[in-house]
């Protein structure tokens, strides 16, 4: 199966191209902020490079966000087009899901800052996830005893924060990721099931001063 990658929700634009089992392959281009002015070249150079085009596609995955406002609009924009046009299959799968691929332990936690107080925590353990937007301070990381990974995008005052709590009761590492297994996030994300191109939606980095406070008080 020939597959689109494309994740242009972090400040590193990333496209991968698939088949079956095997990377073609990849391309970044920290084009932050203008993600929207080298997507669609990207896409055709990595497909011209795989002796594809977009018609030979069988489907394309996504990732979602959270991410920035325009880069992560530009890339699921892009992708509903190419799957509702050419009838292609649609997988979405959120950044958050997509940091804890390929990690190992009793619980994995998965961190994309944004620019203030809180940030966006993935919690995995076993059949049990919570996806959601926190601060260092939530009773949701009242975890004992258990090995702990945390996989952050970045060094940031949060990670480290979470770390210092975590560390009385539980063994923890600190892992950044810095790129992606691209082939072990696309299989995964093909294991479930494809959506309708207009049910996609983008998952924005930062959030307003409404959706922030809806719970205070």
């Amino acid at each position: 199966m020939k597959t689109l990658f494309i994740d242009s929700s972090r400040k590193s634009l990333s496209i991968a191209v698939s088949n079956g089992d095997k990377l073609l392959f990849t391309s970044n281009v920290n084009s932050y902020s203008k993600h929207s002015n080298f997507l669609m070249n990207e896409i055709k150079s990595i497909l011209n490079k795989s002796d594809f085009t977009v018609y030979d596609l069988d489907s394309v995955v996504i990732l979602n966000g959270p991410g920035s406002f325009t880069g992560v609009r530009v890339g699921v924009t892009i992708a509903k087009t190419i799957c509702w046009t050419l009838s292609k299959k649609l997988y979405q799968l959120n950044n958050l899901e997509a940091l804890r691929v390929g990690v190992n332990n009793d619980i994995v936690i998965s961190v994309i800052p944004d620019k203030l107080d809180n940030s966006y925590v993935g919690i995995y353990e076993e059949q049990k996830v919570i996806e959601d937007y926190l601060s260092i301070d939530s009773e949701l990381f009242n975890i004992e005893n258990k090995n702990i990974t945390i996989v952050s995008t970045a060094e940031n005052d949060f990670a480290s924060s979470l770390k210092e709590k975590l560390s009385v009761n539980n063994n923890v590492d600190i892992n950044i990721i810095r790129d992606y297994n691209y082939i072990d996030v696309i299989k995964y994300a093909m294991s479930k099931k494809d959506i309708n191109p207009h049910l996609a939606e983008p998952i924005y980095l930062k959030k307003i001063d409404a959706e922030k406070n809806k719970n205070v008080n």
